[in-house]
């Protein structure tokens, strides 16, 4: 055994002191910098100060039957350091280390750790398990109440998972435990926590809790530095298998399914053969539209030398039907290949395919295909693959795949009906948006994409009709083989279009930090909604609106602000992420799950271009991307900072996401959300849109996005990103880096929100007749002045009206110049027009008014005032105009 015990030592000595005391360095540089920050308290200076070598090796020669040492720490000491350990731990004695005391309140959630260290080898596969704790009566908190964070938990569908944990040698594992403590808890509970590793015998840690005081509320929730709220992890609030407003449950006959939006049948393949919206051109539903979107069948075509492989066999099975959803599975089967086409339909119009091909030979593959036939009307516009949105080009479009470029998603369709498609494997993972994605890039579909052989084109036939062709290309294929041809489909309007909630519901957005003039101003401009940013006095650190510190503060504001009749929404999404929260270092425990893996301290993006903050490289120093950071120069916080890390889409991180929100909604009164490029998926937002509805208040979210066309984003299409969350979005505000000189048919189709069931506001494009064209009007006060239209619009009952936009054959007014298209909004006996030039130099048109489809005839053309915008004035007829180079009119036209 001593001999065991010096070999160990040599090694250790000479591969990992060196890092050690180079750890040691960096702690006392990064708490020193802390210290300046004032965000230093006495649990931190404990647990940052490294032991010595000569204690580390002291330690060492202990040698433990385990092979490992196991210390105990309270919530207040989080294990920070994972290449060294703090004083206090070689200071314990033995027996102290594995023990285990803390105290709490009736009803809390308790949290505490347990540090892993492994000086000798790699420790594999450990677990932890948990007897009952009991009090001197016989009370119990029983085993089931206890977990261990890092093990596990439940995901975004509310699935369980388990997580393989090693500890690689010389490093330090902290693993985070908590428990449900019962309401009538009272007293001294001692019970026991057992950790073990692979081939290595088990740990015992005894432990004692003391419970007393009066219950507290919310599990402890109301107070972060509890860490109650990593609980939150594991929360499946929002599933359900019922539909949220507006939709309606899904209905199936036979083979036809009908949602809100259409009906959709299958064929026996499993496969759409016919698929249609019931939209009028002004995106209301019409049981008296059909919008045929396939011209035909999809199919799904495997292609050897021999020609197409005839599958036979093709018998549709559905497998499961409620409220929310279809499901269905079909398998065909030919001499070389089994095909299992799984679908799910569901209430918002989103189809779910999962396409199996097994080999059941050795075969040489040709292609691997999916067509899919568009009518001429549902081929009109398009938006991905490179392509900007607007009209579809008229000639083939080649595409194919490559992951420098953040494309997997194409779009084609109209107004009223359309379709979208996303393409993945079974190892499909959310690639990272914005300046971030070449930190995480897609990861390329093995059957689709098929080492960039795959692609996808786009053919018009003489007929109108347009095929797209998703393919994969030659290969060869082993006996037992098995490829993954997934796809994700959204029929698009996702829900009609909500003029009158865009008439009455009027933001206001300041980009100052200091809010006391928000309220104010809101009020005197006429808004009833305040969209309230981080790095603000009462919300100071990104996507933590409920840092302690700030908490009364914003709940104060709330409560001001409704008692005169305004709205708050607050900045909230998931993506980047502030180092301020009280559970950094249980996250960063759980290795890349929340906080995304990255170059660390090597990392160099277009806002950290000299690498990150020097706080990340001295305190997480590897395994990061740098992400948002600001300093505080006014305000509560002036000469505080804060740092954010970018996290991993789809993780835990969206289970606390949600438990946030019903937090601050139940304990702030939040109104609503404000998402700025976001790394939500549509699962979790459809929970989301549940939270926000479950009293019977309908709360908004509205939805931004920078402009992705470019090499650092991926030449990315910026709505298209978010088409999935659209179903539960209320409002988009794309165009971050848009102008206003973009094309007509691009305003309509990537920055209006039309064609997908949702009125927006401009943002750069700060151009009004334009965005009139749309419905939009600027944010007030962040990308101009919206008030003198706010009140055009109430004198005109906007929130009465229907809007007859230069792409429905009902608009009453047509001009004949395309550069100057016209839109008519329609309240019973009088209308509103919107002219605008789409050009930079003077244009004219000749002007025709269909008076039935105005509904009454005109008695005057008159131009309302509109401040800074329009002067007054009448016009003696409406059957030519003359506009200016960028400029346009608004007519009012009365009875």
């Amino acid at each position: 055994m001593l001999r065991k015990q010096i070999k160990y030592l040599m090694v250790y000595s000479l591969l990992t002191l060196p890092c050690v005391m180079q750890a040691q360095d960096d702690v006392t540089n990064a708490f020193d910098d802390l210290k300046r920050q004032g965000t230093v308290n006495e649990q931190d200076s404990e647990m940052r100060r490294v032991a010595s070598s000569d204690a580390v090796k002291k330690l060492i020669q202990e040698n433990p039957e385990a092979g490992y040492f196991c210390f105990t720490e309270d919530r207040e000491h989080d294990i920070r350091m994972t290449d060294a350990i703090p004083v206090r731990w070689v200071e314990r004695s033995a027996d102290s280390r594995t023990k285990f005391q803390g105290d709490c309140l009736p009803g809390e959630f308790y949290t505490w750790q347990v540090g892993v260290f492994a000086p000798y080898e790699t420790v594999s596969d450990l677990s932890v398990t948990f007897s009952d704790w009991k009090n001197e009566k016989g009370n119990k908190i029983p085993a089931a109440a206890f977990r261990c964070f890092n093990l596990g938990g439940t995901d975004t569908n509310g699935k369980s998972f388990k997580k393989t944990v090693n500890v690689p040698k010389g490093n330090v594992q902290a693993l985070w435990i908590g428990s449900d403590v019962p309401v009538t808890a009272d007293g001294v509970y001692k019970g026991k926590v057992t950790i073990k590793a692979a081939d290595a015998k088990p740990v015992e840690i005894t432990c004692e809790l003391t419970v007393q005081g009066s219950p507290i509320a919310n599990h402890g929730d109301n107070e972060g530095w509890r860490k109650t709220r990593l609980r939150w992890l594991d929360s499946s609030i929002g599933n359900a298998d019922e539909p949220t407003a507006p939709y309606i449950p899904v209905q199936l006959q036979k083979q036809t399914i009908s949602w809100l939006g259409g009906t959709m049948e299958l064929s026996k393949e499993g496969l759409p053969q016919s698929l249609s919206t019931r939209y009028d051109r002004s995106n209301q539903l019409n049981d008296q539209s059909n919008n045929p979107v396939l011209a035909g069948e999809m199919r799904f075509v495997i292609e050897t030398e021999n020609g197409e492989e005839v599958l036979k066999g093709g018998s549709l099975r559905i497998t499961g039907q409620n409220k929310a959803s279809v499901n269905w599975t079909a398998t065909r089967k030919s001499r070389h290949f089994e095909v299992q086409c799984s679908g799910t339909f569901g209430f918002d119009g989103l189809v779910d395919y999962r396409i199996q091909v097994k080999s059941l030979g050795d075969v040489k593959v040709k292609d691997i295909r999916l067509e899919v036939p568009y009518t001429a009307y549902a081929a009109k516009y398009m938006m991905g693959l490179g392509h900007k949105g607007g009209l579809r080009p008229d000639s083939l479009i080649s595409w194919q795949w490559n992951v420098e470029k953040h494309q997997d998603k194409i779009w084609m369709g109209n107004i009223n009906a359309g379709l979208n498609f996303c393409f993945k494997d079974e190892n499909y993972v959310r690639p990272l948006v914005n300046i971030y994605y070449g930190l995480g890039k897609l990861n390329l579909p093995a059957s689709w994409g098929n080492a960039n052989k795959g692609g996808i084109d786009i053919q018009p036939d003489k007929d109108g009709t347009v095929l797209m062709t998703a393919y994969s290309g030659e290969r060869s294929m082993q006996k037992g083989d098995v490829l993954h041809y997934n796809f994700n489909m959204l029929v698009t309007p996702v829900k009609p279009l909500n003029l009158p909630e865009l008439a009455e519901k009027r933001f206001y957005h300041s980009n100052s930090d200091v809010s006391a003039d928000y309220i104010p101003a809101a009020l005197k401009a006429g808004a009833n909604m305040i969209n309230v940013h981080h790095k603000k006095d009462i919300y100071p650190f990104i996507n933590y609106p409920y840092y302690d510190e700030a908490v009364p503060d914003l709940k104060r504001f709330i409560s001001d602000a409704h008692s005169k009749d305004l709205d708050v929404r607050l900045y909230y999404t998931t993506r980047e992420l502030t180092v301020k929260i009280p559970e950094l270092w249980a996250l960063r425990s759980l290795g890349s799950e929340v906080i995304h893996d990255g170059p660390g301290k090597d990392a160099r993006t277009l806002i950290h271009r000299n690498g990150p903050h020097e706080w990340l490289n001295k305190n997480l120093t590897t395994h990061f991307i740098p992400a948002w950071y600001n300093a505080f120069k006014e305000g509560k916080y002036a000469g505080d900072m804060d740092i954010s890390v970018i996290t991993t889409p789809d993780s835990r991180w969206n289970n606390y996401y949600l438990e946030g929100l019903d937090w601050m909604i139940k304990n702030l009164g939040l109104d609503g959300v404000y998402i700025d490029d976001s790394a939500l998926d549509h699962q979790t937002l459809q929970r989301a849109r549940r939270v926000m509805d479950a009293d019977g208040k309908r709360r908004l979210i509205d939805i931004h996005s920078w402009n992705h066309m470019n090499q650092w984003a991926g030449y990315a299409n910026s709505l298209h990103l978010y088409l999935e969350l659209l179903p539960y979005v209320d409002r988009t505000w794309i165009g971050e880096g848009f102008p206003a000189n973009n094309t007509l048919d691009f305003w309509l189709v990537e920055m209006s929100g039309i064609p997908f069931g949702l009125m927006s506001e401009t943002l750069d494009a700060r151009n009004v007749f334009r965005g009139m064209v749309y419905g939009m009007l600027p944010r007030l006060p962040w990308s101009g002045n919206p008030v003198p239209f706010w009140h055009i619009w109430d004198d005109f009952g906007m929130k009465n009206a229907v809007m007859r936009g230069y792409w429905d054959e009902r608009c009453p007014v047509k001009t004949d110049n395309a550069n100057i298209p016209a839109t008519v909004y329609i309240n019973g006996d009088k209308a509103l027009v919107v002219l605008a030039n789409w050009t930079d130099l003077p244009q004219t048109a000749k002007i025709t008014l269909d008076e039935q489809l105005l509904g009454f005839k005109p008695s005057s053309y008159l131009l309302p005032e509109i401040r800074n915008t329009q002067w007054e004035g009448k016009l003696s007829s409406l059957n030519q105009c003359e506009i200016m180079g960028r400029g346009g009119m608004i007519i009012l036209l009365e009875k």
